[in-house]
C-alpha cells in the first residue's frame, strides 16, 4: 500500500443530539443482523492501529483527531512521508510524529520493501528499487537506508518500522525458506540498530509458519469489506485464516476497506475478534483510493467504542 495520496483516519465526539442509549443499543442491535459472527474464542483488548498516511501540513485536522483519539484506542499508526521517509527531516511531520508518541501511541515509518525483487503475481519479473535495479541486495540496502533515514530524521520518538509488500511465500521452492528469511534478517537489522523497535510485515494475506518470527506483528489481511465477510460479491482474495496459532492476538492486524455503515464496521469489528486479530481498522472508503480520508465523525467515534468486548 504505497503512499500516492492514501491513508488517512481521526477521531471526534458522539453523535450531536442521539442519546447515550442510543449508542449503547448500537453494537447488539447491529450485531444481530450478522448471525454469521461466530463467537470469539478469547478476551483481549482491540487496539486500532492506523496507517495515517495525511500530509499533516495540509490536513492538521486529521492528526488532531489521531492525537485525540480515546486513550488507549490507538495502538499503531504508520506515518508515510513519500512511500517512505522522504530524503531531509521535515519539522509538520516531526511535531505530528512526536504528539503522536506523547499521546501514548506506537508511531512505525512506512518502508516500502517491493517484495525485495523476488517475483509476484502481479510483477513476475520483480519490483525495482529507486536505482531501477531488481535484485534482492538492492533491495535490502535501500530498505535499511530508508529505515536509517527515518530514525535520522525523526529519532526516539519513533516506534518501529512498517515494511510494506512482502511476500508471502517461504521461498522460491518448496521447503525453501528464503524469502521469510530475508524478512527475518530485516527485522534483526531493524531491532540489533535501533533496539526496543516494534516491526510490522504487510504481505496483506494469511501466511505460512515460516513468518512467524519475521516481525513482531503480521497484516493477514488487507482488503474490502466483501473480501473480509466472503460475500459472493467479493473481488478480490477472501479472507482466509491462518493454518498456525500465534502466540497471542498481537501478532494479528487486520485492514477492511469499504465498510458503507456503522452497521458495516461493527460486523467488521466482530469479526476480528471472532478471528483473533489484536489489532484492526475499518473505514467507510473504497478503491481507488480507500485510505486517503477518514471515515465519517460518528463512524469514527463508535469505532473507537466497538473495540471492545
Amino acid at each position: 500500500m504505497p503512499n500516492r495520496g492514501r491513508w488517512s483516519v481521526g477521531l471526534s465526539l458522539l453523535l450531536i443530539g442521539a442519546s447515550a442509549m442510543t449508542w449503547l443499543l448500537l453494537p447488539s442491535a447491529s450485531i444481530d443482523e450478522h448471525p454469521d459472527v461466530p463467537p470469539r474464542t478469547s478476551d483481549f483488548v482491540q487496539q486500532l492501529a492506523i496507517p495515517a498516511y495525511a500530509d499533516p501540513t495540509a490536513n492538521p485536522g486529521t492528526w488532531d483527531q489521531l492525537t485525540g483519539a480515546e486513550p488507549g484506542a490507538i495502538g499503531i499508526i504508520v506515518a508515510n512521508v513519500d512511500s517512505g521517509p522522504g530524503s531531509r527531516s521535515d519539522p509538520a511531520w516531526a511535531s505530528v510524529i512526536q504528539r503522536a508518541r506523547t499521546a501514548g501511541t506506537t508511531v512505525l515509518g512506512y518502508v516500502d520493501t517491493g517484495y525485495l525483487g523476488n517475483p509476484s503475481e502481479t510483477n513476475p519479473a520483480g519490483l525495482p528499487t529507486r536505482s531501477g535495479t531488481r535484485d534482492v541486495r538492492t533491495w535490502l540496502d535501500q530498505v535499511e537506508a530508508d529505515i536509517d533515514d527515518w530514525y535520522a530524521f525523526y529519532g526516539a520518538n519513533l516506534g518501529g518500522i512498517f515494511l510494506d509488500q512482502t511476500t508471502s511465500e517461504c521461498g522460491p521452492t518448496p521447503g525453501s525458506n528464503a524469502y521469510a528469511d530475508e524478512y527475518r534478517t530485516l527485522t534483526a537489522f531493524v531491532k540489533r540498530t535501533h533496539p526496543g523497535a516494534l516491526t510490522v510485515m504487510n504481505p496483506g494475506i494469511a501466511v505460512p509458519p515460516c513468518f512467524e518470527n519475521a516481525a513482531d506483528v503480521l497484516v493477514t489481511f488487507e482488503g474490502s469489506y466483501a473480501d473480509y465477510i466472503g460475500t459472493p460479491g467479493s473481488q478480490g482474495k477472501a479472507y482466509q485464516p491462518l493454518d498456525w496459532a500465534p502466540s497471542s492476538p498481537d501478532k494479528v492486524w487486520h485492514i477492511v476497506y469499504g465498510a458503507s455503515s456503522s452497521v458495516e464496521m461493527v460486523h467488521a469489528m466482530a469479526l476480528g475478534r471472532s478471528r483473533n486479530a489484536g489489532f484492526v481498522y475499518v473505514t467507510d472508503a473504497g478503491p481507488p483510493n480507500p485510505f486517503g480520508a477518514l471515515p465519517p465523525t460518528d463512524y469514527w467515534s463508535a469505532e473507537q467504542d466497538h473495540r471492545f468486548p
